[in-house]
């Protein structure tokens, strides 16, 4: 099995190998001190800022995928694949060879099968940039950075998600680069394409292209709002409407945890989402709610709707823990938020509760159809805490520390399970939480495809022994 290399690993390469690999891409490959290394190999996540990578093969093509690779294997190097760069967890970093698929980023459009085909490095952004003529959608992200390798690889949920299932559920092939350096194209009839619909980005190989299966879209009532007083009877109120809602409903709700900690301080409640249909559908929807003090409500084409909704979000450092509800929170389980929320040590950024409503057409797909096995829920929740790296150490234990209990003590309520694509370095059974009954055939296509573990990370899937 090939190792971790150490820090200093890149004193122990070559630079005859290192010319070797160059010659190879046709795409630069970046070493320490050349301009935009460090710009280059930066992560979204900026708590894995500082773990720098050898060299970054910048590749053009499945084939320059393939010899990034294959030198690996020959020179007992570490890798990692980087698209958007937005692994939650740094699982886009490395010490050793970041192969960085950025530049292939075209899209193509066939009418006759109504498909995108997408290639591995394209972004949320590209997928922006090409869909709008073709009048149609896929269920796809908001951030416009985001990788749609790692998206739809992890599953990938958005406001489509209701109506239209996860964004692998709309997967029909993806050519994905395998650790002998093999490009396949794989489709429905494979076990490796299986484990492509949901089983996480870079344990099985290099996704170079994704071939996804398109909807018509159709004038959407996007929406904004938010309110300061009241919090409890506002939120139960709130998902409860929004529980009942149809499923071409897609929400995000969020309550923000006050700056002050003080019992009798407010938690400010915030709804973002997007309606098939009309303003008067979405105010009866919303009917049982109180008014909010801020209230956004705009009737959209689909991809004017898509631009009121973007999040860009600039690079941060975060930790997010997340799992799925069966249904809306009970009062015991209102009651042990808000206190937690209220207990919130502060830091430069900020920490909330979000949920993001599931259900619809996710759950009608058996949990074994896909690798993505987060099909009996309502609602995907999480508890996310930010700051800046000027926060004190000490400061910022106890906001981890914060953090872990409000995840413990919300567990109780929830599946168990936690969403791949947010992936939790906090996570000790990670295998089961993020792929329940489904890791044993994930760990045999593991087996079957990279038993040597060239692909491997903290969270990587083990090969079945």
């Amino acid at each position: 099995m090939l190792g971790r290399i150490p820090d200093d690993a890149a004193k122990r390469i070559s630079e005859r190998a290192w010319r070797e690999l160059a010659r190879r891409l046709s795409g630069r490959l970046l070493r320490p001190g050349d301009p935009r290394f460090v710009d280059v190999a930066r992560p979204h996540n900026l708590r894995y800022a500082k773990v720098l990578p050898a060299g970054i093969a910048r590749c053009r093509s499945s084939n320059e995928v393939a010899q990034a690779i294959l030198w690996c294997r020959e020179h007992d190097v570490p890798l990692a694949a980087r698209s958007g760069g937005h692994s939650y967890a740094g699982f886009s970093t490395t010490r050793g060879l970041m192969i960085d698929v950025g530049a292939m980023n075209a899209t193509r459009f066939n009418a006759a099968e109504e498909t995108i085909t997408i290639d591995g490095g394209a972004r949320n952004g590209d997928l922006y940039k090409a869909l709008p003529a073709t009048g149609m959608t896929i269920t796809h992200g908001r951030c416009p950075t985001v990788g749609a390798a790692g998206f739809l690889l992890g599953g990938g949920i958005g406001f489509n998600m209701r109506a239209l299932g996860v964004g692998c559920d709309q997967l029909v092939a993806t050519d994905i680069v395998t650790a002998d350096g093999n490009l396949q194209t794989v489709n429905a009839h494979d076990d490796l394409f299986w484990a492509c619909c949901g089983g996480g980005g870079g344990n099985f190989g290099i996704n170079t292209s994704f071939t996804v299966r398109t909807f018509p879209t159709a004038p959407v009532t996007v929406f904004r709002m938010a309110w300061n007083v009241n919090s409890e009877e506002v939120f139960a109120a709130l998902m409860r409407a929004l529980d009942a809602a149809p499923s071409g409903l897609g929400a995000r709700v969020s309550l923000g945890a006050p700056r002050q900690r003080d019992e009798k301080r407010d938690v400010p409640v915030r709804l973002l989402g997007q309606l098939k249909g009309s303003a008067r559908e979405l105010a009866d929807i919303l009917a049982p709610v109180p008014p909010g003090s801020s209230t956004e409500i705009f009737e959209k084409s689909y991809w004017d709707g898509q631009a009121f909704l973007e999040e860009p979000g600039p690079p941060e450092y975060f930790q997010e823990r997340s799992t799925f509800l069966t249904g809306t929170l009970d009062s015991n389980a209102l009651a042990t938020a808000f206190d937690w929320l209220r207990r919130w040590p502060g830091t430069s950024v900020g920490a909330d509760l979000r949920f993001f409503q599931t259900g619809g057409k996710i759950n009608e797909r058996a949990a074994d159809a896909t690798a993505y096995v987060h099909r009996n829920n309502r609602w995907l929740m999480l508890i996310g805490l930010g700051w800046e790296a000027c926060d004190p150490p000490d400061l910022l234990r106890q906001n981890r520390a914060w953090q872990d209990g409000f995840y413990q003590a919300m567990l109780p309520y929830g599946t168990g399970g936690a969403y791949q694509n947010f992936a939790d370095p906090s996570l000790n059974d990670w295998g089961h939480a993020y792929y329940g009954a489904n890791f044993e055939r994930l760990r045999r296509v593991k087996a079957a495809v990279d038993r040597k573990m060239l692909f491997q990370f903290a969270q990587a899937i083990p090969p079945a022994e």
